[in-house]
């Protein structure tokens, strides 16, 4: 079999950028005799000066304009790793126009603007490299468009973000205070000093995008997609999961019913005995329904340099064995309000201890269809407020939504109350 040489230029050398040039270097002899394809990192780029060294280091060519790389004739597949919209976008799009194949792990981009570049892409018959931006170093995306190819997707439930789940982990195991669990992760490495990009649930959103289009064939408008981060869970709720045997997590759902679609990203209350539920720390997992092969369980490191790295690496390789391939988008789903999802649910009251309160909150619950599984009144006491634990029986969204709004008007709820969805898979 004759070699073939790929000339890669990378644009951003950031963690994940030097992670894959020094990959490259270290990997290339194992990636030459498994595929006969000789990966050589020719150029890379980055804005910031010192990164020369970087370059140098590993004998590659360095400059700080990207159309160095965009407009070489001589490179076969641009990576972009410098994320963002702009000026991402415009690279990504330069580099398909100029014949060349691109690998990237931008998620944010994908999701808003991923139809109109794999669009551009499939009419210049060109490849999107793309399995970075999902679940780190878990070949997810691969599996899904090639080793399920011949598998319905009817559910898919991920853990998509380390940083909520090490939060949530660190919570349970320790008891910690959500401010204090926040603290510890940024402490760590987990989290950013400013987190809310993914404690608010917007970098699951954006990857729940990309694998919705991956199963379904359709790249959603981020509106149709709920979006709820873990900032409202307290401690409290931790415990009290736990003592009806369920664990929270921070979950990304996506399931079809005929032309439906229901996509969306919250908490929820897991079963301890799923697999989900024993994913710990900032570790990533997704949870496949398809039809014919069942379900499956895919688990690994979600995040950082040399993990992700090898997702980059192996994109580059399966875009140099294969042709071009896109999903056919189907145009005809409709998307699943989440006003009108049918759930089991975890709602915690901070009440008075008065007689009368739990039948005044029964009453507005049965008037909504509402009805009680369990409820459970606690002994601690906050500032002459105890907590009221109930889980109800399945329920209207809406009217869930409505019966708490009525409910927190009481003079004797101390709100707002907490509102958890149970997920029983």
């Amino acid at each position: 079999m004759n070699n073939i040489t790929k000339k890669i230029g990378i644009i951003g050398l950031g963690t994940v950028g030097e992670a894959t040039v020094a990959s490259i270097k270290k990997q290339r002899s194992l990636i030459d005799k498994r595929t006969s394809i000789n990966l050589k990192v020719v150029k890379v780029c980055d804005a910031r000066k010192h990164k020369a060294r970087i370059a140098g280091k590993y004998s590659v060519s360095f400059t700080n304009n990207p159309y160095d790389i965009i407009n070489d004739p001589a490179i076969d597949v641009v990576v972009e790793l410098i994320g963002g919209i702009e000026p991402a976008k415009t690279y990504i799009l330069e580099s398909l126009k100029n014949g060349k194949d691109v690998v990237t792990a931008n998620k944010a981009l994908l999701a808003k603007h991923g139809k109109q570049i794999f669009n551009v892409a499939g009419k210049l018959n060109r490849s999107i490299g793309f399995e970075a931006s999902v679940c780190g170093a878990i070949p997810l995306i691969q599996i899904i468009s090639r080793g399920l190819v011949a598998c319905k997707v009817k559910k898919l439930y991920g853990i998509l973000n380390g940083t909520t789940n090490y939060i949530l982990y660190m919570m349970a195991k320790e008891k910690m205070s959500f401010s204090s669990a926040l603290k510890e992760a940024q402490r760590k490495g987990f989290a950013e000093k400013k987190a809310n990009f993914d404690i608010d649930g917007i970098d699951t959103l954006h990857k729940i995008s990309i694998l919705s289009y991956l199963c379904f064939g359709t790249w959603p408008s981020l509106n149709n997609i709920y979006v709820e981060g873990i900032s409202k869970i307290s401690l409290l709720d931790i415990v009290y999961a736990s003592e009806l045997s369920y664990t929270i997590k921070l979950v990304a759902i996506a399931s079809k019913e005929k032309n439906r679609l229901d996509l969306r990203v919250h908490p929820a209350l897991i079963p301890c005995e799923h697999p989900l539920a024993q994913v710990n720390l900032a570790f990533n997992a997704v949870w496949l329904d398809v039809y014919p092969a069942g379900e499956l369980l895919f688990y690994g490191e979600g995040a950082g340099g040399v993990p992700t790295s090898s997702s980059v690496i192996s994109d580059i390789v399966n875009i140099s064995l294969a042709k071009p391939s896109f999903i056919q988008e189907i145009s005809s789903i409709k998307f699943l309000n989440i006003g009108n999802i049918v759930n089991r649910y975890y709602i915690r009251f901070m009440a008075k201890d008065r007689p009368g309160v739990l039948s005044k909150i029964s009453r507005i619950l049965a008037s909504l269809d509402i009805s009680i599984a369990s409820v459970t009144q606690k002994e601690r006491k906050e500032r002459n407020f105890v907590p009221i634990v109930m889980v109800t029986h399945q329920a209207k969204e809406a009217n869930i939504q409505k019966a708490i709004s009525r409910i927190d008007r009481f003079s004797v709820i101390k709100g707002p109350s907490c509102v958890i969805r149970i997920e029983n898979l």
